[in-house]
C-alpha cells in the first residue's frame, strides 16, 4: 500500500490526476484505515465529475479516520468551494477552527468565502 501511495502522490502532484487514481485506490483499499490514502485518493477523484460522491466518500473517510489532521479537513473544504457548495465548505472550516482556533490556511479560506 506504501509504495502505491508514493507513486499516485508523486503523479498527483505531479498533476497528473488520472494516473494517480489507479495508485492511490490501491492504497486506500489494501490500508482501509489510513486516512491519508483516503484524503489523497478523494482529492484525485475530485477533478473527475463522474466522481464526485465517491471522491466526496474518501474525503469524508478521512476525517471520520482522522479529524484531529487539519489537512484531511482543508482538503474537503476546498472539494466544496470547488463543487460550489459554500455553506457546507463553511461547515467544515469553522469545525477544523473549534480544533485549531490558530490555523491560518483555514481562516484565509473561511475569510475568502465570507467577502
Amino acid at each position: 500500500a506504501k509504495g502505491g501511495f508514493e507513486r499516485g502522490f508523486s503523479l498527483l502532484m505531479d498533476g497528473d490526476n488520472e494516473s494517480a487514481i489507479q495508485f492511490l485506490a490501491r492504497a486506500a483499499h489494501f490500508a482501509p484505515k489510513n486516512a491519508r490514502y483516503h484524503a489523497y485518493y478523494g482529492k484525485a477523484l475530485s477533478t473527475d465529475e463522474k466522481q464526485r460522491h465517491k471522491a466526496e466518500s474518501e474525503m469524508q473517510t478521512a476525517v471520520k479516520l482522522d479529524g484531529h489532521n487539519p489537512t484531511y479537513r482543508i482538503i474537503l473544504a476546498e472539494f466544496f468551494i470547488q463543487q460550489n457548495l459554500l455553506k457546507r465548505a463553511e461547515g467544515e472550516l469553522n469545525r477544523l477552527l473549534a480544533i485549531f482556533p490558530s490555523n491560518r490556511e483555514a481562516r484565509e479560506l473561511l475569510d475568502s468565502l465570507q467577502k
